[in-house]
């Protein structure tokens, strides 16, 4: 469960970096809650995650369930959350579904590359 921890904050760490940079750069795409937006992600990340290994602990078998209780969690969510911003930030809403967008397809990506890493690593025999 740590592992999961460690994993997700270090790739939060990396887009935290990258959203500074690019803030540094005053640049008119680039969310004014962009923070609020990575902590979002983050949390969602983990809690999927965690889903994920706890049903892989359980069974390996039925790691395809968890992985898709999770993924419905995480659209599910992800709809409610940016139909509430979009509903009161209206003059950011363009700025803000794009940024939504290229961050939950990142921590997606990264989601996907964590579990097909660990999973094959359980499933071999690995820890």
């Amino acid at each position: 469960m740590l592992k999961v921890v460690i994993q997700t904050s270090a790739f939060t760490l990396v887009i935290g970096v990258i959203q500074f940079i690019v803030g540094k750069l005053k640049v008119d795409w680039l969310y004014d809650y962009q923070w609020w937006l990575a902590l979002y992600f983050f949390i969602l990340t983990l809690v999927s995650l965690m889903i994920v290994e706890r049903t892989a602990r359980k069974n390996i078998d039925d790691v395809s369930k968890g992985f898709f209780v999770a993924m419905m969690l995480r659209f599910f969510l992800s709809i409610i959350f940016a139909l509430v911003v979009i509903y009161f930030d209206r003059e950011g809403a363009i700025v803000f579904a794009v940024n939504f967008i290229i961050l939950y397809l990142l921590y997606l990506g990264f989601e996907i590359f964590y579990l097909v890493n660990n999973l094959q690593l359980r499933i071999n025999g690995g820890k």
